[in-house]
């Protein structure tokens, strides 16, 4: 008789992973109040994931394109005006092995956005969005840990280290204030352009709360109400501080702490004294947060009974563990030269990156792409607000620890703190920088027993009294007793065995039946 003692395994599985290109062309018709259009300069754009939802062999996944446009206008009292809207997108991705209850994560990037006037008062919207999935397959693994016998049963135990995922949780932090230009500005006549941007600047625990320092940026590309209607930029910069409650946070649990920008909602409002010269913003962004902790589990990975045999359930289980979670900044910048007029003033820079490879190269993990460039300037040849545009390549390098050379690794790559400033009339430098996040899994494929059953007694009258063997290279004490049903202190007690259990190949082992 015996008694099983189970446990359980809560684990991940990426069953499977794959990409997918989205093309959009939407055309748009202007508003009978709004300017019409004499030449687009720019068209940007963010591209969000609403929803993905999981069937047989496929994720559809449901998402946004939010975008904005900045066009020259033939009216003579607007010089420059500007478009937003949205896109919706539905996208069905085959994944092999997926299927309902499953849970999809995907990821969308702009891979293209463009846009051209199809006449004065209409305008066409093209993009290329890209979409990375992965499937996962988030599931209960049952096993036997231990069990109680009367002696006949012999068992080979393991006992499992591995990172598991302790908590998940989102918080959503809103920043509601407002941005004033200086005393000699003119007033505000429209807004162009937004732009957002948070970074995390410390991370402490604090008992059962986790204390999140940061800071949020908001720039506003506007015309200004005069008799010019040039444009102009202003932006500043302001702290935050968020507490979140969190079970095991301490020091030695592993933390993925992401930031997601919500759209910002703003309105031009007056100051003081009663000029328009106040942007009130709202920028609503969601904190998230994963915690892997250090779990500890005993396996029994083989058994066999002296008295029966026996009948094992048993599995390979690729069991992922969390090693090491890891965010590099790289330092960036070059230069490149405008084909277009010559640079009176610089209004703003925004830069995306484009992953060409990600290799391990000389004991560092290695990020190749480029930096796809848009710049909007004045141009002082025709003195109108116009668009440069530059693909700079780059290389991120991090080192790498010995013990995450032979890890799983999987990177995201972000771009903050973008600058730039001219060099002469038609150069450019562009500074940013790269941030590279990387986290490190290690894969154990280890073979769990989740029943034993008895088939029936063992028969030693048939079994030989005496059996001499030689010992076969990579045989173990435990193969050796398994395959004749002996507990191994049996074996022990018929042969000279050292205390380590150690055979040599070559050496002669006795094997009596037991009786």
């Amino acid at each position: 008789m015996f008694k099983l003692i189970g446990d359980t395994f809560n684990i991940s599985e990426i069953i499977d992973s794959n990409s997918a290109e989205v093309m959009l062309e939407n055309e748009f018709a202007l508003s009978d109040n709004t300017p019409a259009i004499e030449k687009i300069i720019s068209a940007e754009g963010k591209a969000k994931v609403d929803k993905t939802s999981v069937k047989n062999d496929a994720v559809v996944v449901e998402g946004t394109l939010v975008y904005n446009i900045i066009y020259r206008s033939n009216d003579e009292d607007i010089m420059a005006n500007s478009m937003s809207g949205k896109i919706p997108f539905t996208e069905e991705i085959p994944v092999s092995g997926a299927r309902e209850g499953m849970e999809a994560q995907s990821a969308a990037y702009i891979d293209y956005i463009d846009a051209e006037n199809v006449n004065d008062r209409s305008y066409m919207v093209k993009s290329v969005i890209l979409l990375d999935t992965d499937v996962i397959n988030k599931h209960p693994v049952n096993f036997v840990s231990n069990l109680e016998s009367d002696g006949s049963f012999q068992a080979k135990t393991q006992n499992v280290k591995y990172t598991d995922q302790a908590s998940v949780l989102s918080e959503e932090i809103t920043i509601n204030d407002a941005v004033e230009l200086s005393k000699g500005s003119d007033e505000i006549s429209r807004i162009l352009k937004s732009e957002s941007e948070v970074f995390i600047t410390s991370i402490d625990s604090l008992d059962d709360k986790m204390l999140v320092e940061g800071t949020c940026k908001v720039g506003f590309l506007y015309t200004e109400d005069n008799s010019l209607n040039a444009a102009a930029y202003v932006a500043e910069e302001f702290p935050f501080t968020h507490y979140i409650e969190v079970k095991n946070s301490g020091d030695d649990v592993l933390k993925d702490i992401s930031v997601a920008l919500n759209e910002m909602t703003y309105n031009i409002a007056e100051n003081y004294d009663g000029e328009k010269k106040l942007i009130e913003f709202n920028l609503p962004f969601t904190v998230n947060a994963a915690m892997y902790s250090v779990a500890e589990k005993n396996i029994i990975t083989d058994c066999y009974s002296t008295s029966c045999l026996l009948n094992l359930e048993s599995a390979k289980v690729k069991l992922t563990s969390m090693n090491n979670i890891v965010n590099k900044t790289v330092k960036y910048e070059n230069n490149f030269d405008v084909v277009s007029g010559s640079i009176k003033d610089i209004y703003t820079v925004d830069v995306s990156p484009k992953i060409s490879e990600k290799r391990i190269f000389d004991d560092k993990y290695v990020v190749d792409g480029f930096l796809d460039v848009n710049l909007l300037y004045l141009n002082g040849e025709i003195n109108k607000i116009d668009k440069a545009y530059a693909s700079l390549p780059f290389t991120a390098s991090i080192d790498l620890k010995e013990s995450e050379l032979s890890d799983d690794i999987t990177s995201n790559v972000d771009i903050a703190k973008c600058g730039a400033y001219r060099k002469g009339s038609n150069s450019v430098i562009v500074n940013c920088d790269i941030n590279v996040g990387m986290k490190m899994r290690g894969n154990n494929e280890i073979s769990v027993i989740s029943n034993i059953t008895e088939e029936g007694p063992i028969e030693r009258s048939k079994m030989p009294s005496l059996v001499f063997r030689v010992v076969q290279p990579g045989e173990t004490v435990w193969d050796i007793a398994k395959n004749y049903n002996l507990s191994i202190n049996y074996l022990k007690e018929l042969n000279d065995i050292p205390e380590d259990n150690a055979l040599a190949p070559g050496t002669k082992i006795v094997i009596a039946r037991m009786v």
